[in-house]
C-alpha cells in the first residue's frame, strides 16, 4: 500500500519516533523546521579528494541557513546502495539521500522516501529543471526526489577534419554515413566507430528510431526487438560495421576499447562517450586535443534519445528533519553548485538555463553533451532483470554482434526475442 501526501507525511513522523530517524537529537522530531545537531547525507560511488572538497564546501554553505548543524556526508558503494535503503527502512536511514534516478519510483513505490511536495513549492530554481528529470521524481500524485545530475554520451569528432570537408557535424544517420563516407575518402580510416558492447550507443539508434527494447502488457514485458522499428535500428547500427563504415575489429568491444586510441591517433574520425571521457583521451595522445569537439548524437530526423542516467536528491522517510534536509537538497543542487560539481564529477546539471549558458555552449568538449542533455532522455525497462539482461545475457550486444558479423536478422533477432522476454519475467532477485 502507497500512503496518500498526508498519510505519508504521518508515517514518517511514527517511523521516525520508532526508529530514531537519521538525525541525531532523538527528541521525536518535528516537521516545523529545526534542524538537527547533526544531518547525515549518504553519497552513492566512492569519495575522491576533489569530490571531499566540494562537498566540505556545500557544508559551508548549508550553514549559513543552519549554523548549529554539522553534516556529516557518507559514501556508499553502489553496489551496496540496495542492500543499505532496506536495512535503513527498518532501522532508520539518513537525512538525504543520492538516489539513482532509475530506482526513485521503486524506493517511493517501498515508502522509503519522504514526499517533497511542498518544500519543491518553494524552491524558486525548481521551476528551471529539465522537465523530463523532474518527472523523473514524481510517483502517483507526489514528488518524491529532484533530479541533480545526469550523463549522458554524445558524438566526438575533430573540428579540423570537418571543416576542410566542408561539413557540420552529422544531425541525421544520413548525415552520418555521408561525413564518414568522406572521411574515409579523405584521410583513409573508417568515419565511424560503432561497437557492439556499447548498450548506450545502440540505445540511442533505436529509440531515434521509435523503436523500444521492451514494453510491458497486461502485467508482463514483452520483447521488441522483432519489431520494426527496434529490428530496423539494430539492422542499421550493425550495417556501420557490415558495410565498413565502422572497422570489424570494434565487434565486441566497448567504445573505450574500440576507439579512444584510434581516435586521438587519428586512426578513426568519430565515435560515441560522454565528455568524461577527454582525461582518458588525453592521457592516451592529446597532440590534437585542440581540435576535439562533441555534438549530440544523430538521430533519424535530428537528434537522437539518450541515455539518460544519473542522480536524484532525496529525504528519507524517517528523517525527523525533512525541511532541513530538503534545505540541504537545495543548497547542493543549485545552480551556483552546478559548474563546481562538473568540474570534479564531469556530470551534467539538471538545470536549462545552466545547460544552455556560455559555461558549457563555449566549451566544445561539453556543448555537444550538454545540448544532448537538454534533450530527449530515456531510462532502459524499469525492472531488476534488467541488469540480468545487459550484464549477464548481454542479449541486445549479442543480437548487434551477430548482426555485425553477418548473420540474418530473421534468425538472430526471434531467437534473442525469446530469450529477453524470458528473462525480464523471470522471478526478481
Amino acid at each position: 500500500m502507497r500512503f496518500p501526501k498526508i498519510a505519508l507525511a504521518s508515517a514518517v513522523v511514527m517511523l521516525a519516533a520508532a526508529c530514531g530517524g537519521g538525525s541525531d537529537d532523538g527528541d521525536g522530531g518535528n516537521a516545523s523546521g529545526d534542524a538537527p545537531d547533526t544531518l547525515t547525507v549518504w553519497r552513492m560511488g566512492d569519495a575522491s579528494e576533489d569530490q571531499n572538497a566540494f562537498m566540505d564546501t556545500v557544508t559551508e554553505q548549508y550553514q549559513d541557513i543552519h549554523p548549529d548543524t554539522d553534516v556529516d556526508v557518507q559514501w556508499i558503494p553502489w553496489g551496496e546502495f540496495s542492500q543499505r535503503f532496506q536495512t535503513a527502512m527498518v532501522s532508520g536511514g539518513p537525512d538525504v539521500v543520492e538516489i539513482g534516478n532509475d530506482q526513485v519510483a521503486t524506493w517511493a513505490d517501498a515508502e522509503a522516501l519522504y514526499d517533497v511536495s511542498e518544500y519543491v513549492e518553494g524552491w524558486d530554481e525548481a521551476e528551471d529543471l529539465l522537465e523530463g528529470a523532474f518527472a523523473n521524481g514524481t510517483f502517483g500524485d507526489a514528488q518524491y526526489s529532484v533530479p541533480w545530475y545526469s550523463g549522458v554520451r554524445a558524438l566526438w569528432y575533430n573540428t579540423d577534419w570537418l571543416d576542410e570537408l566542408g561539413h557540420e557535424a552529422p544531425e541525421t544517420w544520413d548525415d552520418l554515413l555521408e561525413v564518414s563516407a568522406d572521411i574515409e575518402d579523405e584521410y583513409g580510416v573508417p568515419g565511424f566507430a560503432a561497437p557492439t558492447d556499447f548498450m548506450n550507443g545502440i540505445a540511442s539508434f533505436v529509440w531515434a528510431n521509435g523503436g523500444d527494447f521492451a514494453t510491458q502488457e497486461g502485467g508482463a514485458w514483452v520483447g521488441q526487438l522483432e519489431s520494426d522499428a527496434t529490428s530496423e535500428a539494430l539492422e542499421f547500427y550493425a550495417g556501420l560495421t557490415v558495410d565498413g563504415v565502422s572497422p570489424s575489429a570494434c565487434i565486441g568491444l566497448n567504445e573505450v576499447d574500440c576507439a579512444h586510441a584510434d581516435f586521438v591517433n587519428r586512426e578513426i574520425g568519430m565515435f560515441i562517450d560522454g565528455p568524461w571521457a577527454k582525461p582518458q583521451l588525453e592521457e592516451l595522445n592529446d597532440e590534437h586535443a585542440d581540435q576535439w569537439a562533441t555534438a549530440p548524437i544523430p538521430g533519424t530526423d535530428g537528434m537522437a534519445p539518450a541515455f539518460g542516467g544519473g542522480s536524484d536528491l532525496a529525504v528519507w522517510g524517517t528523517s525527523e528533519y525533512p525541511e532541513a534536509a530538503f534545505d540541504y537538497i537545495t543548497v547542493l543542487n543549485s545552480k551556483e553548485n552546478a559548474l563546481p560539481y562538473n568540474e570534479v564529477s564531469s556530470m551534467f546539471p539538471t538545470f536549462e538555463d545552466v545547460l544552455e549558458s556560455d559555461a558549457f555552449q563555449e566549451d566544445p568538449v561539453l556543448a555537444g553533451a550538454a545540448t544532448q542533455a537538454t534533450g530527449d532522455l530515456r531510462l532502459f525497462p524499469d525492472t531488476a532483470n534488467w541488469g540480468h539482461v545487459q550484464w549477464e545475457l548481454a542479449t541486445i550486444q549479442n543480437a548487434v554482434q551477430r548482426l555485425a558479423e553477418g548473420e540474418s536478422a530473421d534468425d538472430v533477432l526471434p531467437e534473442l526475442n525469446e530469450e529477453l522476454t524470458e528473462a525480464l519475467n523471470r522471478d526478481e532477485e
